[in-house]
């Protein structure tokens, strides 16, 4: 007999096991949020890092040429210009991104720039122009052939293909744009309080026609090029953002693939703000309720508005 009872106190009742259970559970659910921040705020370091690694490879282009890299180059006046060297300010910076073997690849003689030999280079994925909190892929963005980014050139708040006009000039305002060749003196405002690169989804929507007057999206966001790819630049989704819109903006976005006036802003999947890299080598976690007019003052290297606190 008390054989039996001493093997019974061994034992756990049904209901006993049922609230260690639930216990259990709790303590899960009580876990799991912390550890996803925590794994966020390591994908959030590695994409500052990123966009740190990136302000150095800009800076020794600038010291090597004696200028900041054109975000694109197009070859105006050719027959076929729209298909024109088109490689991006990404390509041009890889030897100082621990990709010299890559840079080595390229022919920058080929036009259209995405084809031949080319077409191997920009196939490859590279993780220091991908933020890990981005899960966008070349399927999200229906291009196969391309090594997708999350880093973009700002092209200030003009809105046109390399920012305004029939020249496709942006007139000044950014510091990389199309056949740029931007000096640190031109940046008249301060390296501190200019803007270069920011952050997009690869592959969020946007709709395929000009912004009206610039500054107006119209139809629906139904194309996914956004970013689609480090190397060819000839697509404004897929190197730069404008300051017309906010940081992770709600309104509806445009662009054309091919010149026209474009609404595209700086976006991430970082909760409230983005990543920004100033021309001073630093980077800044920007809120995504950040006033309009001082992110555009931001983004222009020479308007005389220089900017203390935001």
């Amino acid at each position: 007999m008390k054989a039996l009872l001493s093997n019974r106190r061994r034992g756990f009742t049904l209901i006993e096991l049922l609230v260690v259970i639930a216990i259990i559970a709790i303590l899960i659910a009580l876990l799991l949020p912390a550890v996803q921040q925590a794994r966020e705020a390591a994908r959030r370091s590695t994409c500052k890092n990123n966009l740190k690694q990136i302000g150095l490879a800009l800076h020794n282009y600038h010291d090597t040429f004696g200028t900041f890299p054109p975000a694109t180059i197009r070859r105006q006046g050719a027959t076929t210009e729209w298909e024109t060297s088109m490689i991006s300010w990404q390509a041009r910076i890889l030897a100082s991104m621990d990709q010299a073997p890559l840079y080595n690849q390229i022919d920058w003689s080929i036009e259209p720039g995405r084809t031949g030999t080319n077409a191997t280079a920009m196939n490859n994925e590279l993780p220091a122009y991908r933020c890990p909190s981005d899960p966008g892929n070349r399927g999200t963005t229906g291009q196969s052939g391309y090594g997708p980014t999350n880093y973009v050139t700002c092209t200030a708040d003009s809105g046109g293909y390399a920012a305004g006009g029939s020249t496709y000039q942006n007139n000044g305002r950014s510091v990389m744009f199309l056949n740029s060749k931007t000096q640190i003196r031109d940046i008249e405002d301060g390296t501190s309080n200019t803007m270069m690169v920011s952050e997009c989804e690869v592959g969020s929507a946007f709709a395929n026609v000009n912004a009206t007057s610039g500054t107006v999206c119209t139809g629906s966001a139904t194309t996914k090029t956004r970013g689609f790819s480090w190397f060819y630049a000839q697509s404004m989704p897929a190197w730069s953002f404008t300051t017309l819109v906010g940081p992770n903006t709600d309104l509806l976005e445009c662009a054309q693939s091919t010149g026209g006036s474009a609404l595209l802003g700086a976006r991430s999947k970082h909760v409230g703000g983005v990543h920004t890299l100033f021309c001073d080598g630093r980077v800044q976690f920007i809120s995504e309720n950040i006033n309009l007019g001082t992110w555009q003052n931001l983004g222009h290297k020479s308007d005389g508005n220089i900017i203390g606190e935001y």
